[in-house]
């Protein structure tokens, strides 16, 4: 994306988004519930918006797309930039996977337990975003225009957002095998379905088509009051539609996942932050080369702060030390400490990509895995 055509706001509010994420996970590990009770103010409250992170996260990445994925005059995507793509969709997923892996070792697995397999399988926020960036690189792939992809984004957004209530009613795991399964029920503790959260993704495919075919001036504009206003539209549905819809949900349903009206909550204030965020850039807009670089590694700050917290299959760290065990300030400590270690890998990249080493960074890495997974 060329320094004309990028929407900086959209890099702050990434590094917004990944810094509450990056507090909101710490917080909700390590924090004592005597302390952090989320069923009282302001815990509540925080509790709330921690469930727009992601929405938040996936929106801007729906719309980052449209702005990073240019076209050739016959208007086709290039090859090599899909093909890159889907490998850094499976790399996601893998990471996602090989975080939960069930054992130290490869010949470890007879031992596993049925229920250690269904925590493996887990659908959490990596999944579904390899799994969303598959899908996304496929529409890009069979359309010549990013209006064309625009439509096929609006629609499948929409198709979630009606899918939602008759998904909440499927047995899933009786019609399908328990790696798939898991993608579309929380029964067996997935976070991230992919209903509802691949809407929040495809919806900003429409937003993003929009955005990029209008000027700088008018981009910084529609950003700031449009849409902030389109979020302010989508609000003013939700009371209506969440109770119409809330009748038909089974009880057993988290209504943030079933109800198109609550999906549709979390969807205006998205768009909601982003607009605050853009009055935000005014004031900081002297750092932005900072936000593009954060923002350009947002997934390995997601990444890095997730194996810093909780650790790996070979290695423990503070979730496992300190489970739901600390202060408040403890926990804020160590949030800042997982933050400063993130930056510091971030500027650790940026020097190996420097000095054209990252390839031989990357099949290190893979080759230190295998080792872990084939020692005896």
């Amino acid at each position: 994306m060329s320094k004309a055509e990028r929407l900086y706001v959209l890099d702050l509010a990434r590094t917004l988004a990944m810094v509450l994420m990056i507090q909101g996970h710490t917080l909700d590990a390590l924090v004592t519930p005597a302390e952090l009770d989320i069923s009282h103010f302001p815990w509540n409250i925080w509790h709330f918006l921690r469930g727009l992170t992601a929405p938040i996260f996936l929106l801007l990445s729906g719309i980052v797309h449209i702005f990073a994925t240019p076209r050739e005059p016959n208007g086709l995507v290039p090859r090599k930039l899909l093909w890159r793509r889907v490998r850094w969709a499976l790399t996601l997923m893998g990471i996602g996977y090989l975080m939960m892996f069930p054992a130290q070792r490869l010949w470890h697995l007879k031992f596993v337990s049925p229920a250690q397999w269904t925590d493996f399988f887990r659908v959490h926020i990596l999944q579904l975003i390899g799994l969303t960036l598959l899908l996304v690189t496929a529409t890009f792939a069979f359309t010549r225009s990013n209006r064309h992809t625009a439509l096929i984004g609006l629609f499948s957004g929409i198709a979630v957002l009606v899918s939602a209530p008759v998904a909440a009613w499927v047995d899933w795991y009786r019609i399908l095998p328990e790696p798939l399964a898991a993608y579309m029920s929380t029964e067996r503790g997935s976070l991230f379905p992919f209903i509802p959260f691949a809407a929040y993704l495809f919806f900003g495919l429409p937003i993003g088509s929009w955005l990029h075919q209008l000027s700088a001036k008018e981009r910084a504009i529609a950003v700031r009051l449009h849409l902030p206003a389109l979020g302010l539209g989508l609000l003013s549905l939700v009371p209506l539609l969440t109770a119409w819809c809330q009748p038909l949900l089974p009880v057993h349903a988290n209504p943030y996942h079933a109800n198109p009206g609550l999906i549709l909550l979390r969807l205006g204030l998205a768009l909601l932050f982003i607009g605050a965020t853009a009055w935000l850039f005014r004031f900081v807009a002297r750092w932005k080369d900072s936000f593009v670089l954060l923002s350009q590694h947002s997934l390995f700050l997601f990444v890095g702060h997730l194996i810093i917290l909780y650790g790996t299959p070979w290695f423990d760290s503070f979730a496992r030390w300190y489970p739901k065990s600390l202060s408040i300030g403890e926990g804020v400590g160590i949030a800042l400490v997982i933050l400063t270690l993130c930056l510091i890998g971030i500027a650790a990249l940026e020097y190996v990509r420097r000095y054209r080493i990252w390839t031989f960074l990357r099949f290190g890495t893979a080759a230190a895995i295998l080792a872990f997974l084939l020692l005896p």
